[in-house]
């Protein structure tokens, strides 16, 4: 983590210098304000061995805001977003369960198993701060790339369960602990067992299509927290990832 911080500090330090030393440049610059929105495809990650947490697949979200950028050299630029980035992830089958939910006498950080639907929804506000590098693929297209840190700020997060299943002592589903079918449909609201802050890595490609009045563009790119989710360890170590795929609208100012 402190070496990520490290490389994010010296990436900004570089880009701030340059922006600097070009105020000073007979090259044009212009400055970029924009909007964007589209699909968020997130996903949940967890190496560790906590059965709660791990065999995440995608979601699917939504994400939307502002970008703005300033253009320091013909193909370069500082590119920074402000989004609303709704993340996370989910599963559905047989998957563990708290088995002190159904008999407080078992031992703490027993699993007993159930087959329903479980997704983690996570909704940040998140702000990359990314260089860009663009090649001119013939007037008036443009294709892109850019690469930088990120932060994002917790704004909520909830659990949503549902499904009926029979409770089972064992992943194969052989041994029923409840034989009844139980109710799984649940909205809990988990903001304080979260992480406020999640520090990572962004970039990807796009391409823009546009002239003097401004630009349409299509942007692709993935993201990957650095920080776990989490608060405590014993809830499990996950890592949020997400694909981006958003159109998007900019003026020249």
């Amino acid at each position: 983590m402190k070496k990520s911080m490290l490389l994010a500090f010296i990436f900004v330090c570089i880009t701030a210098t340059i922006f600097a030393q070009s105020q000073g440049a007979k090259s044009a610059s212009r400055f970029m304000l924009g909007v964007l929105g589209g699909l968020n495809i997130p996903r949940l990650s967890d190496g560790s061995s906590n059965e709660m947490t791990s065999d995440y697949t995608s979601r699917l979200g939504e994400a939307f805001g502002v970008t703005a950028s300033y253009s320091f050299m013909p193909n370069l630029s500082i590119r920074a977003d402000a989004l609303y980035s709704s993340e996370g992830g989910r599963r559905k089958g047989m998957q563990a369960i708290d088995a002190t939910a159904f008999n407080p006498m078992v031992p703490a950080g027993s699993y007993f198993y159930a087959d329903f639907k479980n997704e983690s929804i996570l909704n940040y506000f998140e702000v990359p701060l990314m260089l860009k590098f663009s090649v001119p693929a013939g007037k008036p297209l443009k294709c892109y790339a850019d690469f930088g840190p990120m932060i994002g700020l917790l704004l909520n997060a909830k659990q949503e369960t549902s499904g009926e299943s029979v409770v089972f002592a064992d992943k194969e589903g052989t041994i029923p602990i409840v034989p009844e079918k139980q109710s799984f449909e649940s909205s809990v609201t988990t903001t304080k067992s979260i992480k406020p802050v999640n520090f990572g890595l962004t970039g990807g490609f796009g391409a823009s299509y546009g002239g003097s009045f401004g630009e349409v563009f299509l942007d692709i790119r993935g993201a990957y927290g650095l920080t776990y989710v989490q608060k405590n360890a014993s809830d499990g170590k996950s890592h949020n990832g997400n694909l981006l795929i958003a159109l998007g609208y900019c003026i020249h100012i």
